[in-house]
């Protein structure tokens, strides 16, 4: 009895191929399964797209107003955010927004200071 040799005959052989994802493929695919990686992206392509949150400070009327009277055309917005203090100057008939979300400027911040 101990002389039985098994032997399968006509199974098909397994296939090993495997598909290749391209890096590419590979990080997409890594970033949309992580939900903390994937809100931070998220929030850091509406901060670069958007702007960032900043809050109205100063602003100088552009007509003499009288006491009580509110100012209804502004020469300048003057707002505070993450990039510090950032003067907008808006059309004719807009007013300053007491919180506004304003662009980040890329541009080399020590030539707009002189």
């Amino acid at each position: 009895m101990g002389d039985l040799k098994v032997e399968v005959i006509g199974a098909k052989r397994a296939r090993t191929r495997k598909r290749k994802a391209l890096p590419v493929g590979r990080w997409v695919r890594a970033f949309l399964m992580r939900p903390r990686l994937l809100g931070f992206g998220a929030s850091v392509a509406f901060f670069a797209l958007v702007g960032t949150p900043h809050v109205g400070w100063d602003y100088e009327c552009r007509h003499h107003k009288s006491h009580g009277q509110p100012c209804h055309s502004v020469s300048y917005c003057a707002y505070y955010g993450v990039q510090g203090r950032r003067v907008v100057f808006p059309e004719a008939s807009d007013q300053c927004k007491v919180i506004t979300l304003l662009r980040p400027q890329w541009e080399n911040r020590t030539a707009l200071s002189h």
